[in-house]
């Protein structure tokens, strides 16, 4: 009876996929695709502890608040920095996504870094049943990125995937629908941005904020060669003379800021090549692997990454959406719902699978 109202439910619920990301958080619905995309920040009123607002509205008052409200990234490096304002973002988000109750509490499933603890999870999933969900699925970042991007990762076939996210960097080699060598870096496009601070900042004496180094980082960010784009102009704040003023960022700058945090992901992404069984080491080599998350974007990332490995790599279609848009297919497709969340049986269940797999023995015998 209850796999029947299951199956039902899982037929009529709305169905909603969140990949809780450190830098923005992307919703897919289903029969509506792609929801919305919000930056992962909250404005809190810093008197009465309220939320005011969430997404891109909190995002627009970066560095432009007065002092009774704070704008703070409840997530960090992929890691839940403040349980409660996780807690009301998500909540938020899925009042956004909803728009509405409907008659049926949808099904939620949210991407979540391998690093992830059961403290961190269950903080999350409080925040979803909170919301009005009715079941709550967590998938590694990894496995619906890799479903996203379109790998057949039920298959008896090594299948490797690489996701760069805001916070952490996620590889990992599937086969038959589970992780065979997994790695969760805390370290993204996060820390892409603050080395582009740093080096401004030490090199040149400018000071700039978060948003800027983002802006930087995707018009000029590259690893490998230079691409020969033009200089950027940004405002900062010049330390040397205390003004503010306008200057010209060159493209080789941004390059020698981002190389050493790229270069570490290069070589994380060596290492659970070594340690990769060489069956799927010799899958990988013929199908080559996928970038996937924000990250995946930087040009000349992928052809430096299959140079230094010798290897194919592809840049996943959409790559900051592949997980959302993963969760969301694992949530509609029946078979590979049932592969990575496995119904355990009841105890009638088990009885009467050992009565027939005991008749089958002593008919196999019989035979003989």
């Amino acid at each position: 009876m209850a796999a029947v109202f299951d199956s039902l439910y899982a037929r009529l619920a709305p169905e909603i996929s969140i990949d809780l990301g450190t830098a923005n958080t992307p919703v897919f619905v289903r029969g509506h695709g792609l929801r919305f995309v919000e930056p992962t920040v909250v404005a809190v009123d810093s008197n009465s502890g309220e939320v005011l607002t969430v997404g891109e509205g909190a995002a627009q008052m970066m560095g432009r608040v007065p002092r009774h409200i704070t704008v703070i990234r409840p997530l960090r490096n992929g890691v839940i920095s403040n349980y409660k304002y996780t807690e009301a973002l998500v909540r938020q988000l899925l009042d956004r996504a909803m728009r509405g109750r409907s008659l049926f509490p949808p099904r939620v499933i949210v991407g979540v870094p391998g690093s992830a603890t059961d403290v961190e999870r269950k903080a999350v999933r409080e925040a979803a049943l909170g919301a009005g969900a009715g079941r709550v699925y967590f998938v590694q970042q990894a496995i619906a990125a890799a479903v996203g991007a379109g790998m057949p990762i039920l298959e008896p076939r090594g299948s490797m995937i690489v996701d760069i996210g805001g916070g952490t960097t996620e590889i990992a080699v599937l086969s038959l629908g589970g992780l065979v060598v997994a790695r969760s870096l805390k370290m993204g496009g996060n820390r892409l941005d603050d080395a582009i601070m740093a080096h401004l900042r030490t090199t040149r004496g400018i000071l700039i904020g978060e948003r800027t180094a983002e802006q930087l980082k995707i018009a000029l960010g590259y690893y490998g060669r230079p691409r020969g784009r033009a200089p950027e102009k940004i405002v900062g704040q010049d330390l040397r003379a205390l003004r503010p003023g306008t200057f010209e960022v060159r493209e080789e700058e941004i390059g020698s800021a981002v190389a050493e945090p790229l270069g570490e992901i290069v070589d994380a992404v060596r290492a659970v090549i070594e340690v990769t069984p060489p069956e799927l080491v010799r899958d990988i080599a013929d199908d080559g692997f996928v970038l996937a998350g924000g990250g995946a974007a930087i040009a000349g990332l992928a052809d430096t990454l299959g140079l230094v490995l010798t290897m194919r790599v592809r840049i996943a279609d959409d790559p900051m959406l592949c997980v959302a848009r993963g969760g969301a297919q694992i949530l509609n497709d029946t078979r590979l719902f049932d592969a990575l969340y496995p119904t355990p049986q009841s105890r009638i269940g088990r009885w009467l699978k050992s009565i027939r797999f005991g008749m089958s023995e002593s008919s196999s015998y019989s035979s003989r």
